[in-house]
């Protein structure tokens, strides 16, 4: 009989416990999976739109790994550091995640075409920031 776990299938869930985006302004974080849906609170942005992101709170060193890499890596190669949930209906926020995820698509269109592998999207190593009333990736 076979194991869910054998199937190699990844639940899109995104885990851990609920972090308010105000507690990681100017905190070097890496986002390891995203979610754009529709939002339950209509009017609250432009978009109706919401972003959920899986958030790594990670320990950075100085100097790159040998895969370019600055953030602490646990045996398995997975970023080590305590993953939270965080919650947004930041219209800028959702729009940088969409040009991220139609930029790394047109990447890995040329790089296949020459013969090289495609690069992952996730994790994204950023801070967030607060200008004025506006979130932005840095």
């Amino acid at each position: 009989m076979a194991r869910f776990g054998d199937l190699g299938i990844e639940s899109g869930a995104i885990i851990g416990k609920g972090i308010e985006i105000e507690e990681l302004f100017g905190k070097r974080i890496l986002i390891e999976k995203t979610k754009i849906s529709k939002s339950k609170f209509t009017g609250k942005n432009n978009s109706g739109l919401r972003l959920q992101m899986q958030v790594v709170l990670a320990t950075f060193n100085e100097t790159p790994d040998a895969h370019g890499d600055f953030y602490v890596k646990k045996s398995d190669g997975t970023p080590d550091g305590e993953r939270r949930c965080c919650f947004t209906g930041s219209d800028i926020l959702i729009e940088g995640v969409q040009a991220a995820e139609e930029k790394i698509s047109g990447i890995n269109v040329e790089r296949i075409a020459k013969g090289e592998t495609s690069l992952e999207l996730y994790p994204i190593d950023t801070t967030i920031v607060k200008v004025g009333k506006c979130f932005n990736f840095t």
